[in-house]
């Protein structure tokens, strides 16, 4: 079975920042339609999205200044 050739691409803080953004309106979007409970669970998992991504940074920032 022939291999699929994948190309990698770096994602950057800036692109997981715009996802974040762009799954945060739709929260808002799900809220405003009512639908309450789908909303808080997006936004339960923005928040954790949003922990990690500063735990990323600072990792970053440690390894840049040593």
């Amino acid at each position: 079975m022939p291999k699929k050739h994948q190309e990698s691409t770096a994602v950057t803080a800036a692109d997981i920042e715009r996802s974040i953004q762009a799954l945060n309106k739709m929260a808002e979007r799900l809220w405003g339609d009512g639908r309450e409970a789908e909303a808080k669970a997006l936004l339960g998992a923005l928040d954790a999205l949003n922990r990690a991504l500063d735990r990323i940074r600072i990792g970053e920032s440690r390894r840049v200044l040593h």
